[in-house]
């Protein structure tokens, strides 16, 4: 059903789970909107205002604005301030030595992270660095959460029961088939690691005897669009560092004295 509204004041208006595909938006006053999980792919604005406009937390992979790919200018402007983002990168996700490769490294990355959250006060763990933006435990129970997945429901596509200690996502809360994840939540920091490095163990297994057959191997009907299995490893060095990331700034954040984890 289409509909049009013209010369009308909504200020204040909410519009909640509504489909607005193909929507035009002509000579509208949008100041001070919030737009949250809204997909926006292939949407183009033109002539407009964009002073202080923000994005955080998208997806914005193709985003063009006066014909340069922000993503990438992003993301060259990311691996200079974080090398470690070059060392995580595969130069062939189908090549096992490359994979290997960069997974060993980050095995070093990991070792480090577990040094640092060690040697945290344990109340900072559990802290909440601003009302939006998770504690440190939050992110390990969530970097937990993804490993499982990657490895159980992705690779080896099996049935295990989900661990749960982990965390979803916001995108996945209260979808029914994620049910146990979360369901046994803690904020101890050392049943986390244990759980989350058996996950690693068991997924480092697999890479030691990785094939290029293997990596190959489509997964695109089930992960989040890595698309191959070297896709998702790559995915998971890439998630991994930037959760860590997350923990070294909200250290920063809530005043704690961090380790340098750079190489």
């Amino acid at each position: 059903m289409s509909e049009t509204f013209e010369n009308r004041d909504m200020t204040g208006t909410i519009f909640h789970s509504v489909n607005l595909q193909r929507a035009t938006f002509e000579d509208v006053n949008l100041a001070g909107a919030s737009i949250h999980n809204a997909n926006l792919a292939g949407a183009t604005i033109r002539n407009a205002n964009l002073a202080g406009f923000t994005i955080e937390d998208a997806n914005i992979r193709g985003l063009t604005v006066f014909g340069f790919q922000v993503d990438q200018l992003i993301s060259a402007e990311l691996d200079r301030r974080d090398p470690e983002r070059v060392r995580l990168r595969m130069a062939d996700i189908c090549d096992p030595e490359c994979v290997r490769s960069v997974l060993n490294r980050l095995a070093e990355v990991r070792r480090a992270f577990y040094s640092l959250l060690r040697s945290t006060d344990p109340k900072l763990l559990s802290t909440r660095p601003a009302p939006d933006q998770w504690s440190i435990i939050e992110n390990i129970r969530h970097l937990l959460f993804a490993e499982d997945m990657y490895l159980n429901r992705w690779i080896l596509q099996n049935d295990e029961p989900w661990c749960k200690l982990g965390l979803l996502s916001d995108f996945l809360a209260g979808n029914p088939k994620f049910a146990e994840v979360g369901s046994q939540p803690t904020d101890d920091l050392e049943p986390l690691l244990a759980a989350w490095e058996a996950i690693h163990a068991r997924m480092m297994e697999f890479v030691a005897t990785v094939t290029p057959d293997d990596l190959r191997r489509d997964t695109s009907q089930m992960d989040f669009g890595q698309g191959t299995v070297g896709g998702i490893l790559q995915g998971q060095a890439q998630h991994d560092l930037e959760h860590i990331r997350q923990v070294e700034a909200a250290l920063s954040a809530l005043g704690s004295v961090t380790t340098d984890t750079h190489r």
